[in-house]
Parts: C-alpha cells; sequence; structure tokens
C-alpha cells in the first residue's frame, strides 16, 4: 500500500508553523509601527475590493435569476393563451 502524502504529523505539523508564523507577525507588527501601518492600509484596500467583487457577483446572480423567471413567465403566459384561443375555438 503507497504511503500517504498527507500524513497526520506533517498536517499538525503545519499547522503549528502556521501558528508561529502568525504569532511572529502580530509581534512584529506591534513593535513596528511602519509595517504596522503599511498592513493596515493593506487591509483597506482588500476589504474594499471584497465589497465590490461581492456586489457585483450578486448583481450578475440577479440578472441571471431575473432572465430565468421572464423566460418562465412568458412560457406560461403562452401557454395561457393558447388554452384560452383554443376553448374559444372549440366552444364559439
Amino acid at each position: 500500500m503507497p504511503r500517504p502524502l498527507l500524513t497526520d504529523d506533517i498536517i499538525e505539523k503545519a499547522k503549528q508553523d502556521k501558528k508561529n508564523l502568525e504569532k511572529r507577525l502580530q509581534k512584529e507588527l506591534e513593535s513596528d509601527s511602519e509595517i504596522a501601518q503599511k498592513y493596515d492600509n493593506i487591509e483597506k484596500e482588500l476589504s474594499k475590493n471584497l465589497v465590490y467583487k461581492s456586489r457585483r457577483i450578486e448583481n450578475a446572480k440577479a440578472q441571471k435569476r431575473g432572465k430565468l423567471i421572464n423566460k418562465w413567465l412568458l412560457i406560461v403566459v403562452l401557454i395561457v393563451a393558447l388554452f384560452f384561443v383554443a376553448f374559444f375555438l372549440y366552444y364559439f
């Protein structure tokens, strides 16, 4: 049986490395105000971009949903009109 690529030890080591990096970054941000200011600016820009992308995605979804609803509404109206014409021609 082949050895798994990711063992529990490797995954646990990666989690520990990530925690250590986050702690080190936090310490550096606390000690160096210039880096902290740059980091804050980058976070603000990223959050603005996320909101813009989210709105754009939601607008695209709404347009797609609107087109689908309009298509089905047209189909239903045509079927009702067809039944009305058939009923009218059959009885009159």
